[in-house]
């Protein structure tokens, strides 16, 4: 005869054991903890993020006044039209000036030129504190004509005496000889030519 036996006893059955009060508050805490610790967490986070974009826009200003500051220096070093048509007509003064001292170097040094040794020589003789204001030279008719300022009015003789050693006014006589004295200059004018009708020139 077969006998059964229940060895499941309420001692091993799981018991339901509750709560208890501090035990919930603990965990109530913990859970508001937490939320608060992740919620500061998240806004450590959120001030952060937002610090970089501040610097990143403050960066981006500075950048932009950069290129605003050197593209209004690059403007204001570009010459205004006004100031490029004078550098035009400057220019082109310079280049006629130069074209006509090349004339005058080509007249006065050139090679096998009629004027050139009466030039040479009239640099050659000019004595101190006498200037040449004016030169004529015709090299067809042999005339010379010659105004100028001296200090003394004895030097311009002694400068025509010297011309006349220079083989380039061998012969030549000076016949018309005015000298003057203006009132508001320092000197004597003179005006010297190889023809008498040389001196209403």
């Amino acid at each position: 005869m077969s006998q059964s036996v229940n060895l499941y006893t309420e001692d091993l059955r799981p018991r339901r054991e509750s709560l208890q009060a501090g035990t919930l508050v603990v965990l109530v805490a913990l859970v508001v903890v937490g939320l608060v610790a992740g919620s500061g967490l998240a806004h450590y986070q959120s001030s952060e993020l937002q610090a970089q974009i501040e610097k990143l826009e403050a960066d981006n200003r500075g950048l932009e006044q950069s290129i605003e500051r050197q593209t209004e220096a690059v403007l204001a070093r570009r010459p205004s039209p006004e100031i490029r048509e004078q550098l035009v007509d400057v220019t082109e003064q310079l280049a006629r000036r130069q074209r006509l001292l090349e004339r005058v170097e080509n007249l006065v040094l050139g090679v096998g030129g009629q004027f050139s040794p009466q030039m040479a020589a009239l640099a050659r003789q000019i004595p101190d504190d006498v200037w040449l204001t004016g030169v004529w030279l015709d090299a067809e008719q042999s005339q010379v004509a010659l105004e100028g300022l001296a200090r003394s009015g004895a030097l311009v003789p002694s400068y025509l005496e010297n011309l006349g050693d220079e083989p380039a006014f061998s012969g030549r006589t000076f016949g018309a000889f005015r000298l003057s004295r203006p009132e508001n200059e320092r000197g004597i004018r003179f005006h010297v030519a190889t023809d008498r009708d040389g001196e209403d020139s």
